[in-house]
Protein backbone atom coordinates (compact mmCIF):
# COMPACT_ATOMS: atom_id res chain seq x y z
CA UNK A 1 0.00 0.00 0.00
CA UNK A 2 1.14 3.35 -1.06
CA UNK A 3 0.48 6.61 0.93
CA UNK A 4 -0.33 5.40 4.12
CA UNK A 5 -1.62 8.14 7.23
CA UNK A 6 -1.08 8.11 10.62
CA UNK A 7 -4.25 9.08 12.21
CA UNK A 8 -5.35 9.93 15.88
CA UNK A 9 -8.62 9.10 17.06
CA UNK A 10 -9.64 10.29 20.74
CA UNK A 11 -13.40 10.48 20.34
CA UNK A 12 -16.14 7.55 18.83
CA UNK A 13 -13.14 6.33 16.29
CA UNK A 14 -11.54 4.87 19.37
CA UNK A 15 -14.68 2.44 19.01
CA UNK A 16 -12.85 -0.66 16.66
CA UNK A 17 -16.21 -1.63 15.20
CA UNK A 18 -17.23 2.07 14.30
CA UNK A 19 -13.46 2.72 12.93
CA UNK A 20 -13.93 0.08 11.01
CA UNK A 21 -17.41 0.57 9.71
CA UNK A 22 -15.77 4.49 8.22
CA UNK A 23 -12.32 3.48 7.18
CA UNK A 24 -12.27 -0.30 6.28
CA UNK A 25 -8.68 0.21 5.16
CA UNK A 26 -7.68 1.37 8.90
CA UNK A 27 -5.16 -0.86 11.60
CA UNK A 28 -5.05 -0.08 14.71
CA UNK A 29 -1.29 0.31 16.00
CA UNK A 30 -2.15 1.33 19.41
CA UNK A 31 -2.18 3.99 22.11
CA UNK A 32 -0.64 7.49 21.42
CA UNK A 33 -0.52 10.49 23.46
CA UNK A 34 -0.39 14.16 21.99
CA UNK A 35 1.25 16.39 24.25
CA UNK A 36 0.47 20.02 25.30
CA UNK A 37 -3.44 19.48 24.46
CA UNK A 38 -6.33 18.78 26.69
CA UNK A 39 -9.98 16.68 25.39
CA UNK A 40 -12.91 19.24 25.20
CA UNK A 41 -16.54 18.49 25.57
CA UNK A 42 -18.48 20.41 23.01
CA UNK A 43 -21.39 18.28 22.02
CA UNK A 44 -18.89 15.99 20.12
CA UNK A 45 -15.30 14.99 21.42
CA UNK A 46 -12.83 18.21 20.41
CA UNK A 47 -8.94 19.10 21.25
CA UNK A 48 -7.57 22.42 22.48
CA UNK A 49 -3.82 23.50 23.03
CA UNK A 50 -2.70 23.40 26.76
CA UNK A 51 0.72 23.42 27.83
CA UNK A 52 1.74 20.44 30.25
CA UNK A 53 -1.75 18.30 29.53
CA UNK A 54 -2.18 15.43 27.13
CA UNK A 55 -4.68 13.97 25.07
CA UNK A 56 -4.08 10.15 24.71
CA UNK A 57 -6.17 7.93 22.13
CA UNK A 58 -5.54 4.89 19.42
CA UNK A 59 -3.13 6.00 16.52
CA UNK A 60 -4.14 4.20 13.52
CA UNK A 61 -2.78 3.76 10.04
CA UNK A 62 -4.99 4.60 7.32
CA UNK A 63 -4.96 5.19 3.19
CA UNK A 64 -5.85 7.71 1.36
CA UNK A 65 -9.36 6.71 0.73
CA UNK A 66 -10.30 5.93 4.55
CA UNK A 67 -9.02 10.03 5.20
CA UNK A 68 -11.72 11.02 2.75
CA UNK A 69 -14.22 9.25 4.46
CA UNK A 70 -13.02 10.70 7.88
CA UNK A 71 -13.05 14.15 5.92
CA UNK A 72 -16.83 13.67 5.09
CA UNK A 73 -17.78 12.39 8.81
CA UNK A 74 -16.08 15.07 10.90
CA UNK A 75 -17.29 18.08 8.20
CA UNK A 76 -14.26 18.63 6.72
CA UNK A 77 -13.07 22.04 6.72
CA UNK A 78 -16.42 23.17 8.19
CA UNK A 79 -17.04 21.21 11.10
CA UNK A 80 -13.54 20.26 11.90
CA UNK A 81 -10.51 20.98 10.83
CA UNK A 82 -7.29 18.70 9.70
CA UNK A 83 -4.33 19.23 11.83
CA UNK A 84 -1.26 17.44 11.52
CA UNK A 85 0.84 17.12 15.24
CA UNK A 86 3.26 15.67 16.47
CA UNK A 87 2.49 12.18 18.69
CA UNK A 88 4.49 9.99 20.89
CA UNK A 89 3.60 6.19 20.41
CA UNK A 90 6.18 3.44 22.09
CA UNK A 91 8.64 6.29 22.94
CA UNK A 92 8.77 7.87 19.58
CA UNK A 93 7.41 11.08 17.99
CA UNK A 94 5.45 10.90 14.51
CA UNK A 95 3.35 13.37 12.75
CA UNK A 96 -0.38 12.40 12.54
CA UNK A 97 -3.48 13.40 11.55
CA UNK A 98 -6.16 14.45 13.73
CA UNK A 99 -9.51 16.47 13.99
CA UNK A 100 -9.70 19.89 15.71
CA UNK A 101 -13.56 21.56 15.79
CA UNK A 102 -12.69 24.57 13.60
CA UNK A 103 -13.09 27.97 15.31
CA UNK A 104 -16.94 29.06 14.49
CA UNK A 105 -17.75 25.44 15.93
CA UNK A 106 -15.83 25.85 18.85
CA UNK A 107 -17.93 28.96 19.93
CA UNK A 108 -21.96 27.32 18.63
CA UNK A 109 -20.67 24.46 20.33
CA UNK A 110 -18.98 25.52 23.59
CA UNK A 111 -20.05 24.12 27.05
CA UNK A 112 -22.45 21.57 25.24
CA UNK A 113 -22.80 17.74 26.69
CA UNK A 114 -21.70 14.78 24.86
CA UNK A 115 -25.03 12.79 24.01
CA UNK A 116 -25.51 9.82 26.04
CA UNK A 117 -24.80 7.26 23.17
CA UNK A 118 -21.84 9.47 22.10
CA UNK A 119 -20.25 9.38 25.74
CA UNK A 120 -20.90 5.33 26.02
CA UNK A 121 -19.09 5.04 22.43
CA UNK A 122 -16.13 7.15 23.60
CA UNK A 123 -16.14 5.58 26.72
CA UNK A 124 -16.41 1.79 25.47
CA UNK A 125 -13.11 2.70 22.86
CA UNK A 126 -11.19 3.62 25.76
CA UNK A 127 -12.14 0.81 28.03
CA UNK A 128 -10.71 -1.57 24.87
CA UNK A 129 -7.61 0.31 24.37
CA UNK A 130 -7.28 0.97 28.40
CA UNK A 131 -7.03 4.63 27.35
CA UNK A 132 -7.63 6.87 30.34
CA UNK A 133 -11.36 7.51 30.47
CA UNK A 134 -12.23 10.83 30.01
CA UNK A 135 -16.00 10.37 28.83
CA UNK A 136 -17.89 9.46 32.20
CA UNK A 137 -20.16 11.48 33.32
CA UNK A 138 -19.16 14.55 34.79
CA UNK A 139 -21.08 15.07 38.38
CA UNK A 140 -20.22 14.00 42.12
CA UNK A 141 -19.53 10.84 41.26
CA UNK A 142 -16.47 11.93 39.30
CA UNK A 143 -14.88 13.90 41.51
Amino acid sequence: MKNLILYLAYGSNMLPERMMRRCPGATALGVARLPNYRLTERLYADIDFFEGESVFGVLYLITERDMRSLDAYEGYPKVYRREWLEVEYRGESYTALTYEMSAATKIARDGQPYPEDYRKMCSAGARFYHVPNKFTKKGKSSK
